[in-house]
């Protein structure tokens, strides 16, 4: 657990300053300088790169973390294994490329009724998903490699100060919009490079023709865990995509721009998951490997403690200052509260239930995620296409949370029955009260006519209640390790 602690800490530390960047950009910049058509636009095609890359890595991306431990050995097993997973995505993406230019006419048909500017720039996706496919396969290596830290860093913090440095420009008017759209897409493009460049600089990147006449049983076993895990890898895509693509196709892409600041400010939540997952999942399937099945009870149930404190924290601060939210958005935005409050249940639901996704991908029972995934897919697409007439943006939300619940929920049970294994413990439902309580005292707090004074004070009660009670009650030891920790480096800073 140590390495698992140490690292999510830094996680965690690089999410939050990712979310004070994501801040500037989504809710400060993004809505005052470029249009909600133009913002629907990138939201768009971020959302399309994701799905698309995910058919294009044909699976290797989970084959990753769940093989690496069996060419972790020598250097020269560990390059066969690189070449590997670099060659296939390779072959994915120029199959995609391929079916995509043969059939962008269906594709600019299914959009142009109601978003007539994603016509202007489909091509766009293309290197979008060579950014977004190579990124995902070669940071699930780095993190194999038990560095969880540089792919956070690159995604969540360097990207963003990119993409405000780029907002900044086009809002002096230096460049057109498609100019904003070609560095767009670049920022997106250097992230898998640089992660090379880091392999490179630690002396990890050296390649070899992978051998594939030996060991062809266990070549086997990766080619169908990869077709496995490649429709539970989709049906989670999908989840947290779909609704911005069918809500670009079926209402338009302003529509996807509220929706989309809405969806980011309810993933906020999600963040203190982010951090421990990244590095808990190599952990989990060394320990899985080794048949350690109470270690791996034990992660389960402290992740999910750790993961529902942190996130059920941040969901009652936004709840509790979403007029501040409000303040700070342009007028056409308005309106999104309950999609925030929708989704950020969603995600923290899912929070709740631990890394059970994660425990079945890396156990014998892998091949579950097909029934259920099959089953989430057309629940996901269904559900969307129904809510969406009827409700719009709230309707789109309400068909995500479903999904998110449901898909949770089934995996929760078979985990459960099959390993005897369940995250909760009396301390998780200690922590929802606690929280519940937070948010009843925080909303007797007046309105204090001054938006930063108004969100520091209902900010600063709400952490020092809940923070107070988890110590109080010693609910957690990690958390209060932590708290520790971070008290002692603050007192030594100070004082030394």
């Amino acid at each position: 657990m140590g390495v698992i602690i140490r690292q999510s800490i830094k996680n965690t530390i690089i999410s939050y300053v990712g979310i004070g960047l994501g801040f500037v950009t989504t809710i400060l910049l993004f809505p005052r300088i470029i249009t909600l058509d133009q913002y629907g636009l990138t939201r768009l095609l971020i959302s399309l790169s994701v799905v698309c890359s995910q058919f294009a890595h044909m699976g290797i991306n989970n084959v990753v973390i769940r093989f690496f431990p069996y060419f972790q050995h020598s250097k020269r097993s560990r390059s066969r294994f690189l070449s590997l997973i670099l060659l296939i995505p390779l072959g994915g993406f120029l199959l995609f490329s391929l079916i995509y230019l043969l059939f962008d006419d269906l594709f600019i048909f299914y959009f142009n009724d109601q978003s007539t500017l994603f016509a202007d720039y489909y091509l766009y996706l293309i290197p979008l998903v060579f950014a977004t496919l190579f990124f995902e396969v070669i940071n699930n290596y780095v993190r194999a490699l038990q560095d969880s830290v540089t792919g956070s860093f690159l995604n969540e913090v360097l990207m963003r100060v990119l993409i405000i440095l780029l907002l900044v420009i086009y809002d002096f008017g230096w460049i057109s919009f498609t100019l904003f759209m070609i560095g767009f897409v670049s920022i997106y493009c250097i992230q898998p490079f640089y992660l090379l460049t880091y392999l490179y600089r630690r002396g990890e990147l050296s390649l070899a023709f992978p051998i594939l006449n030996k060991r062809s049983k266990f070549l086997k076993g990766m080619g169908v865990y990869g077709a496995y895990s490649l429709l539970g890898g989709l049906a989670t895509l999908l989840v947290g995509n779909i609704d911005i693509i069918m809500l670009g196709a079926m209402t338009n892409l302003d529509d996807t721009a509220v929706y989309a600041i809405a969806f980011y400010v309810g993933s906020v939540i999600a963040v203190p998951q982010r951090s421990i997952v990244k590095i808990a999942s190599p952990v989990l399937a060394d320990l899985i490997k080794q048949k350690q099945f109470n270690q791996v009870d034990s992660l389960y149930k402290r992740t999910s403690l750790n993961q529902l404190i942190g996130g059920v924290l941040l969901y009652v601060g936004i709840w509790a200052n979403m007029h501040n939210l409000m303040f700070l958005l342009p007028e056409e935005y308005h309106g999104a509260q309950w999609i925030i409050i929708i989704i950020g249940a969603a995600k923290l639901f899912n929070m709740a239930t631990g890394i059970n996704g994660s425990i079945i991908l890396n156990s014998k029972y892998y091949r579950f995620d097909l029934y259920t995934n099959i089953l989430l897919i057309v629940l996901t697409i269904t559900t969307n296409y129904f809510l969406i007439q009827l409700w719009g943006m709230l309707g789109a939300a309400t068909a995500t949370a479903i999904s998110i619940f449901v898909y949770n929920f089934v995996k929760f049970v078979y985990v459960w029955i099959k390993l005897d294994m369940q995250p909760f413990r009396w301390n998780a439902f200690a922590v929802i009260l606690i929280a519940t309580a937070c948010l009843g005292i925080a909303s007797q707090i007046p309105y204090l006519y001054n938006f930063i004074i108004d969100l520091v004070v209902r900010s600063s009660v709400i952490t020092l209640i809940f923070t107070g009670a988890i110590l109080l009650f010693n609910l957690s030891d990690d958390v209060e390790n932590l708290l520790k920790e971070g008290y002692k480096r603050l007192y030594n800073f100070i004082f030394s």
